[in-house]
């Protein structure tokens, strides 16, 4: 498992975290499966601006902690 986790990068790692995290959210919110979706993909869609991003360099320093 190591091995498997040392080829996956902390970004794409980070990506599917919070792509899961909005999933269990509109599941704990009460929503089906069709409702989940659609919020889910809103969100997905959504475009994020360069000035709310979080640096590599913070984020990395934040996974070191």
């Amino acid at each position: 498992m190591p091995k498997a986790l040392a080829s996956v990068q902390h970004s794409t790692v980070r990506l599917w975290e919070h792509h899961m995290y909005r999933w269990m959210e509109a599941y704990w919110s009460g929503l089906g499966t069709t409702e989940a979706q659609i919020q889910v993909k809103t969100f997905s869609s959504c475009k994020y601006k360069p000035n709310k991003c979080i640096l590599d360099i913070v984020a990395h320093a934040l996974d070191t902690v």
